[in-house]
């Protein structure tokens, strides 16, 4: 189980909302299991949002664990991420394009490898507060988007070779999720001033 003073970090938003609503341990771990299950349907929702490349899709996901790293903290977005994975392995069809421990060892397996990583060393910034203001939102979400691309442009080239795999892992991405990046990252540090 979660150390609780880490679960429920108040530098994260997700943590500072649980710890300014209740002191009770039970509503706080109630408020953990739906904070993770609802974050894991909304990485199954960015996965179906898609356009259809091949054989690496563009879709919402980077923006999504990023968002989820940030506002959830280390251990909520490892547990969200690590779910989301979870069903996919067992074989539900909650990757893009299906699911199954198969679909890991295919050409987009080091991109979900990728969300997992970012969504540990995203999360571990947010803990730190990166995630109030816009400039270390901005870094930390670019950091996020470096791991993704590199677990992903890394597999892809194992398979097929690094000219295939920057020619359709990375380049036909990086416009879109720059400005996917950029959107996150400012976003972010508008929960905290709504919730004050």
């Amino acid at each position: 189980m979660l150390n609780q003073s880490n679960a429920f970090n108040a530098e994260t938003w997700v943590g500072n909302l649980i710890s300014k609503n209740t002191e009770n341990i039970n509503i706080k771990i109630l408020f953990l299991i739906i904070t993770v299950f609802f974050g894991s349907l909304l990485l199954i929702a960015s996965a179906k949002i898609k356009v259809p490349l091949y054989p690496v899709p563009m879709t919402l996901q980077p923006m999504a664990v990023l968002m989820i790293a940030m506002l959830f903290g280390r251990n909520l977005a490892t547990l969200t991420v690590g779910l989301y994975i979870f069903k996919g392995i067992i074989g539900l069809p909650v990757f893009a394009f299906g699911g199954g421990l198969m679909y890991l060892m295919g050409p987009t397996g080091g991109f979900i490898s990728g969300f997992f990583a970012s969504a540990i060393i995203i999360g571990y910034l947010a803990d730190r507060g990166w995630g109030k203001k816009f400039s270390l939102s901005i870094i930390s979400m670019l950091i996020g988007m470096v791991i993704i691309y590199t677990l992903g442009v890394f597999q892809l080239a194992l398979l097929n070779g690094f000219n295939y795999a920057l020619l359709k892992g990375f380049y036909p991405f990086l416009l879109g999720d720059f400005y996917k990046l950029l959107l996150a990252g400012i976003i972010t540090p508008y929960f905290w001033k709504l919730y004050k």
